[in-house]
Protein backbone atom coordinates (compact mmCIF):
# COMPACT_ATOMS: atom_id res chain seq x y z
CA UNK A 1 0.00 0.00 0.00
CA UNK A 2 2.83 2.46 0.76
CA UNK A 3 5.08 1.45 -2.11
CA UNK A 4 7.30 4.45 -2.97
CA UNK A 5 7.42 3.36 -6.62
CA UNK A 6 3.68 3.80 -7.25
CA UNK A 7 3.83 7.56 -8.06
CA UNK A 8 6.71 6.95 -10.48
CA UNK A 9 4.84 4.18 -12.25
CA UNK A 10 1.70 6.33 -12.53
CA UNK A 11 3.76 9.22 -13.92
CA UNK A 12 5.40 6.90 -16.46
CA UNK A 13 1.97 5.66 -17.55
CA UNK A 14 0.79 9.27 -17.98
CA UNK A 15 3.88 10.11 -20.04
CA UNK A 16 3.38 7.16 -22.36
CA UNK A 17 -0.40 7.28 -22.75
CA UNK A 18 -1.48 10.91 -22.34
CA UNK A 19 1.42 12.99 -23.70
CA UNK A 20 2.16 12.86 -27.41
CA UNK A 21 5.16 14.01 -29.43
CA UNK A 22 4.36 16.93 -31.78
CA UNK A 23 1.14 17.56 -29.85
CA UNK A 24 2.06 18.21 -26.21
CA UNK A 25 5.79 18.54 -26.78
CA UNK A 26 8.48 18.44 -29.43
CA UNK A 27 11.97 17.00 -29.33
CA UNK A 28 14.53 19.63 -30.27
CA UNK A 29 18.30 19.55 -29.75
CA UNK A 30 17.94 16.39 -27.67
CA UNK A 31 15.53 18.11 -25.26
CA UNK A 32 11.80 17.97 -24.58
CA UNK A 33 10.15 21.33 -25.33
CA UNK A 34 6.59 21.81 -24.08
CA UNK A 35 3.99 23.06 -26.57
CA UNK A 36 1.36 25.41 -25.09
CA UNK A 37 -2.01 23.70 -25.46
CA UNK A 38 -3.85 26.97 -26.16
CA UNK A 39 -1.45 28.87 -28.42
CA UNK A 40 0.60 26.07 -29.97
CA UNK A 41 3.76 27.98 -29.13
CA UNK A 42 6.80 26.23 -27.75
CA UNK A 43 7.89 27.03 -24.21
CA UNK A 44 11.60 26.17 -24.05
CA UNK A 45 12.09 27.43 -20.48
CA UNK A 46 9.24 25.41 -18.96
CA UNK A 47 9.31 21.91 -17.48
CA UNK A 48 6.52 19.70 -16.23
CA UNK A 49 6.63 18.94 -12.51
CA UNK A 50 6.45 15.85 -10.32
CA UNK A 51 8.71 13.76 -12.54
CA UNK A 52 6.53 14.03 -15.64
CA UNK A 53 9.19 15.85 -17.65
CA UNK A 54 11.77 13.20 -16.77
CA UNK A 55 9.32 10.44 -17.72
CA UNK A 56 8.77 12.04 -21.14
CA UNK A 57 12.55 12.43 -21.51
CA UNK A 58 12.96 8.70 -20.79
CA UNK A 59 10.15 7.88 -23.22
CA UNK A 60 11.89 9.84 -25.99
CA UNK A 61 15.35 8.52 -25.07
CA UNK A 62 16.89 11.95 -24.53
CA UNK A 63 19.17 12.89 -21.60
CA UNK A 64 17.17 13.07 -18.38
CA UNK A 65 17.70 16.40 -16.67
CA UNK A 66 17.23 17.15 -12.99
CA UNK A 67 13.86 18.43 -11.82
CA UNK A 68 13.56 22.18 -11.31
CA UNK A 69 12.57 23.53 -7.92
CA UNK A 70 10.31 26.49 -7.21
CA UNK A 71 12.03 28.75 -4.69
CA UNK A 72 9.19 31.20 -4.18
CA UNK A 73 5.69 31.91 -5.42
CA UNK A 74 3.09 34.62 -5.02
CA UNK A 75 -0.55 34.95 -6.00
CA UNK A 76 -1.60 37.50 -8.60
CA UNK A 77 -3.58 39.30 -5.93
CA UNK A 78 -0.59 39.71 -3.61
CA UNK A 79 1.73 40.54 -6.51
CA UNK A 80 -0.48 43.41 -7.66
CA UNK A 81 -0.74 44.72 -4.10
CA UNK A 82 3.03 45.33 -4.17
CA UNK A 83 2.45 48.25 -6.53
CA UNK A 84 1.15 51.59 -5.19
CA UNK A 85 -0.70 52.40 -8.43
CA UNK A 86 -2.63 50.10 -10.74
CA UNK A 87 -4.85 50.75 -13.70
CA UNK A 88 -6.44 48.77 -16.46
CA UNK A 89 -9.28 48.68 -18.92
CA UNK A 90 -11.73 45.95 -19.81
CA UNK A 91 -15.30 45.56 -20.92
CA UNK A 92 -16.13 43.08 -18.16
CA UNK A 93 -14.83 44.60 -14.90
CA UNK A 94 -18.25 45.69 -13.66
CA UNK A 95 -19.26 42.06 -13.07
CA UNK A 96 -16.18 41.60 -10.85
CA UNK A 97 -16.48 44.96 -9.10
CA UNK A 98 -16.71 43.46 -5.60
CA UNK A 99 -13.48 41.50 -6.14
CA UNK A 100 -11.66 44.57 -7.46
CA UNK A 101 -12.70 46.59 -4.41
CA UNK A 102 -12.21 43.85 -1.80
CA UNK A 103 -8.96 42.25 -3.00
CA UNK A 104 -7.19 44.95 -4.99
CA UNK A 105 -8.72 47.98 -3.24
CA UNK A 106 -9.54 49.43 -6.66
CA UNK A 107 -12.72 51.16 -7.76
CA UNK A 108 -14.41 50.20 -11.02
CA UNK A 109 -15.50 53.10 -13.18
CA UNK A 110 -17.95 52.72 -16.04
CA UNK A 111 -17.08 54.72 -19.14
CA UNK A 112 -19.97 55.03 -21.56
Amino acid sequence: PNDPWIPYVITAIKATTLFFKNVHYIVQNNQIIIVDEFTGRTMPDRRWSEGLHQAVEAKENVPIRQNTETKASITYQNFFLLYPKLSGMTGTAKTAEVEFEKIYRLPVETIP
